[in-house]
């Protein structure tokens, strides 16, 4: 715990401490600063983050039960590791929810936001062909933000939104597979040329695959 650093929670945010502490330390887990195995110690948490220890423990309790860390008697709050049968549920959740997602946009989106999803493929092609990967990253993160909110659906953008997470975690593992970026540079190319023909079968279907492979790429990066 001591090597995490976290920025102090203001108390003019008192009114969202409780769901600031919870993301705060959900992030530190999903994106490694937590290790598999590390104690969390709810005093040194709410030192660091310059609050009272209540609210991280009830961020703890939250994490507990979406299964990011588990009690352990005499030992204490343990960062829980991702089991392959953990990641494979994950996965399949998002495979159904992608689907679904692009199917309902197909029906609504907006030409402006066909044109943005052309020009951000061709951002990705430019900064992977310079080595960027950062920005590979965050055009990906923003090319399926468009088609989420393009769906019009709060309640679904919602459940992605929760495991977003989850989903840049593998994503961009994946994508560190050779070749993998211009795969999916295809894939997405075929997802916007479904949403441009209002087709929600299709677009769909072409979601599906394109986190199929992507699931694959990063199940083999993991060696799982």
């Amino acid at each position: 715990m001591v090597g995490n650093e976290f920025t102090p929670i203001k108390f003019d945010d008192m009114g969202h401490i409780r769901d600031s502490v919870f993301a705060t330390l959900r992030t530190a887990i999903l994106d490694g600063r937590f290790k598999p195995g590390e104690r969390m110690v709810e005093r040194e948490i709410a030192e660091k983050l310059g609050i009272s220890r209540t609210p991280v423990r009830e961020a703890i309790r939250k994490l507990e039960l979406e299964r990011l860390v588990t009690h352990i008697p005499r030992k204490g709050v343990i960062v829980a590791g991702f089991s392959t049968a953990d990641v494979l549920e994950i996965l399949a959740i998002r495979t159904a929810l992608e689907g679904l997602i692009c199917s309902m946009a197909a029906t609504k989106i907006r030409v402006k936001d066909l044109e943005r999803l052309d020009v951000i493929i061709a951002q990705i092609r430019e900064e992977n062909s310079r080595g960027n990967a950062k920005k590979v990253n965050q055009l990906h993160d923003k090319f399926h933000e468009i088609i989420y909110r393009a769906a019009e659906s709060p309640r679904l953008y919602e459940l992605l939104n929760n495991l977003r997470e989850y989903i840049n975690k593998f994503a961009h593992a994946a994508y560190t597979k050779p070749g993998r970026t211009e795969e999916a540079l295809l894939e997405h190319a075929q997802i916007v040329a479904a949403l441009r023909k209002r087709e929600s079968h299709s677009a769909e279907a072409a979601a599906k695959e394109h986190v199929v492979k992507s699931s694959q790429a990063y199940m083999e990066i993991a060696g799982l």
